[in-house]
């Protein structure tokens, strides 16, 4: 990248937008051919479509599912009861509930 061209334009300007896709590809050509001879940009430009690459994937990937089994939500009720026989003694009875709610989009 040569000091003219820092004064005219910054070269990395549009980078993003041709690794998207969204520039003429004649435009996306030029800038190729450009980063052939020029290490700084293509220094740049692999820098910039590893950072999107690594946003793609992790935007795609969905959670493993033991991730998701430890997110997913769990309820737990417990009752006692306690009853008195006709002798004076006293009983008592836990009963616990496990209510499980899976995660929207599980």
């Amino acid at each position: 990248m040569s000091q003219d061209e820092n004064t005219e334009r910054d070269p990395r300007f549009g980078l993003e937008e041709a690794l998207d896709g969204e520039l003429p590809r004649e435009t996306v050509e030029r800038m190729q051919r450009h980063t052939a001879d020029c290490p700084e940009c293509a220094e740049e430009w692999e820098r910039v479509r590893r950072i999107k690459e690594l946003v793609r994937r992790s935007c795609a990937d969905r959670a493993p599912s033991g991730l998701r089994e430890r997110i997913a939500v769990q309820y737990r009720s417990v009752s006692v009861t306690r009853t008195t026989d006709a002798d004076g003694s006293t009983s008592v009875r836990i009963s616990s509930r496990s209510t499980r709610r899976e995660l929207p989009g599980t």
